[in-house]
């Protein structure tokens, strides 16, 4: 694979996605096969050579057999690491299927760009082209390995900026288009009451809170395990001594503000006078801590020294909320705005199902499974 092609390669989104992220009906434009292809003019070394051709065509627009296998190629050599046999060939496949599903997407929102006649400035095509091309320019130590390393895939400056001119123009077209048709798709996408209602108590038990509590804390931190045994234990006493000192201290005046600044080890809280915010049980990891701040603790009350792994704290509950369903008007705002997203994503596919049967999709070979 040649190293421009591995820089082109390098800012994909298309393919990658499918490992960590859903496809994003709002974003279905990434900078993918079809950026990488005008430049690629070789294999990877000791590899057979591919024969690029037709593999899909899309009414007048074609996807060749490089825009589809030299992608993943680059992501097997990366999935290779993490994954081996079934699972790694299931990740494959899936990569496969969505790049090729994002390929085809393209090329209709290309083709209805153009039926709508869309147009962009030469003026904003070219600054964006040229900022690609300085961003792989950049890569190189100088201009003249640039350009030693374009020379080696028979290119010039000149050749490299007006492909992605080329480029860069088909996807600006693609996302104008798609700016005013995700208003269009967003618009019609109202969530009555009674929809609210009936996906609330379907779905009742994902919106249960755990009992949380707002606490302050004065922490001293017990020494590093990896101290010979002498050291650790001389250092582990001082610490008990110094959080002991502290709750002397805090039973004596009773200004918790005060004692977190003067004693507490986590500068962060201890900044704000101990100050940690809400908590719930089981996040912090300490069954000991739990044990005593969310089950003999009310609120206002401060615990004695708390002894844990990390450890030694002293923890005043502020506050506490105590477990249970969350009620409907709390979460109104967040099931409203994804039974939107909903809504849209499923009119975009019902686009994009009409645009296939506008600018009829055709392979090479049988379609493959989706």
């Amino acid at each position: 694979m040649t190293k421009m092609l591995k820089l082109m390669l390098g800012g994909m989104v298309a393919v990658t996605c499918v490992w960590g992220a859903a496809h994003a009906a709002e974003a279905p434009v990434a900078n993918t096969a079809t950026a990488v292809v005008a430049v690629a003019q070789a294999h990877p070394a000791g590899a057979p050579a591919m024969v690029d051709r037709i593999e899909i065509q899309v009414g007048g627009e074609i996807i060749t057999t490089l825009e589809i296998e030299e992608p993943l190629r680059q992501l097997r050599e990366r999935a290779v690491k993490e994954y081996r046999g079934e699972e790694l060939e299931k990740r494959m496949r899936l990569a496969r299927e969505q790049h090729m599903k994002r390929l085809i997407e393209q090329k209709l929102l290309l083709l209805e760009a153009r039926d709508q006649k869309i147009e962009m400035s030469d003026a904003q095509v070219t600054e964006r082209a040229k900022q690609e091309v300085d961003a792989l320019r950049a890569q190189f130590p100088n201009e003249k390995e640039f350009e030693k390393q374009l020379a080696t895939e028979h290119l010039t400056v000149e050749d490299l900026q007006s492909q992605r001119e080329h480029l860069v123009k088909e996807q600006l077209l693609q996302q104008k288009l798609l700016q005013g048709k995700m208003q269009e798709l967003s618009t019609g996408a109202e969530v009555t009451d009674a929809q609210l209602s009936d996906y609330y108590n379907k779905h009742k038990e994902e919106y249960r809170r755990a009992v949380r509590v707002r606490i302050a804390q004065v922490f001293v931190a017990r020494p590093d395990a990896g101290l010979p045994a002498d050291a650790f234990d001389k250092a582990d006493r001082q610490a008990q001594g110094k959080i002991r000192e502290a709750l002397s201290e805090l039973n004596a005046k009773g200004n918790f503000d005060a004692v977190a600044r003067k004693y507490s080890e986590h500068r962060v809280t201890a900044e704000k006078g101990g100050e940690v915010g809400w908590i719930e049980k089981g996040e912090l990891g300490m069954p000991e801590f739990d044990k005593v701040v969310f089950e003999h603790l009310k609120t206002g009350e401060t615990s004695k020294v708390i002894a844990t792994g990390r450890g030694y704290f002293i923890v005043r509950v502020e506050d506490r909320q105590e477990g249970g369903s969350t009620p409907l008007d709390e979460v109104r705002g967040r099931i409203r705005q994804m039974l939107m997203n909903e809504g849209s994503e499923s009119r975009y596919q019902a686009w994009i199902d009409s645009l296939k049967q506008k600018f009829k999709v055709t392979y090479a070979e049988a379609k493959p499974a989706k």
